[in-house]
């Protein structure tokens, strides 16, 4: 049976009318009453008496009425579900970060965009650049926080939020932190904490070392930032940061970090797939971020 043939029905038996019933649904009084016939004929019932001056239910017709009732306010109740659901989604952030530069970007988040939209929920998953992309182009997050890269523009949408400069990590005893300035000769010299193969940090290193002609002294490569810095702290080699965003993740007391002889900068920003349109959370999101920016010295 029709879902809006049951409408039909219940707007009859509420007005006793078949008249005000199809003004209250905008359909020809002729639909109705035809429906309603349809209907008695599938029940093997008659649902209402008629003559021409009302329209009454009928015993079968209240039992009816009843459970029809019941069905539309359940459905009813499923599309408002369905629309808070929606609402939620709408402000949730679901969002890939890179290790190396992301540190800043949740200290923001929880602390300044948090307090500012307290509706809005979270969904990180902390990933390289290309695992990022790779997530964004099967819809499993709806963008990224990466290092850009130049062949990123074709196929995303691309908010640039900060310029910042590779650096290398010496804990204070070397004799290397007195230094200005670190040549890749020099930090070829020296036990090496590396990061993934997949990480921008690498992929700039390694061109830097082969041009250089230098096979690096890599000591461990561990997957987790903390582990990076903690190993550094501990001066069991040297290592590298973007920036000084290494300071929101551990005590920098023993670490000095010193910039390239020949700089090196790369750029963050958000990305996510051409032609996607965003929720309300993650346009928020942006907006408060690039905001952020201006002020913060990151």
């Amino acid at each position: 049976m029709e879902f809006r043939k049951l409408q039909y029905f219940e707007s009859v038996a509420r007005w006793s009318n078949f008249t005000k019933a199809a003004e209250e649904l905008h359909v020809a009084q002729p639909t109705i009453t035809a429906a309603i016939k349809k209907m008695e004929e599938e029940l093997g019932v008659t649902l209402f008496v008629r003559d021409k001056r009302s329209v009454v239910l009928t015993c079968e017709g209240e039992i009816f009425l009843e459970k029809v009732r019941d069905i539309l306010v359940r459905i009813d109740q499923a599309v408002l579900d369905m629309q808070d659901l929606g609402m939620q989604q709408d402000w949730t952030v679901n969002l890939g970060i890179v290790p190396i530069s992301g540190a800043f970007l949740t200290s923001v988040l929880f602390k300044g965009f948090s307090r500012a939209y307290p509706q809005v929920r979270y969904k990180i998953m902390e990933l390289g650049t290309y695992a990022i992309m790779e997530a964004i182009d099967k819809e499993e997050i709806d963008m990224g926080y990466v290092i850009l890269r130049e062949d990123m523009e074709e196929n995303y949408e691309i908010c640039r939020v900060r310029k910042t400069e590779l650096k290398v990590l010496v804990h204070r005893e070397n004799p290397l932190a007195a230094k200005e300035s670190l040549s890749v000769e020099e930090i070829g010299r020296e036990n090496l904490i590396y990061y993934p193969k997949h990480s921008w940090i690498r992929q700039k290193m390694d061109a830097e070392f082969k041009r250089c002609k230098i096979v690096p002294k890599v000591v461990t490569e561990p997957v987790q930032m903390i582990a990076v810095y903690s190993l550094v702290q501990n001066n069991v080699g040297i290592s590298f940061a973007v920036g000084d965003v290494y300071q929101n993740m551990i005590r920098t007391d023993d670490m000095v970090s010193l910039p390239l002889e020949q700089p090196a900068y790369c750029e963050t920003g958000f990305v996510w797939k051409k032609g996607k349109r965003l929720g309300r959370a993650a346009r928020k999101c942006l907006d408060y971020v690039l905001e952020q920016s201006k002020v913060i010295q990151f």
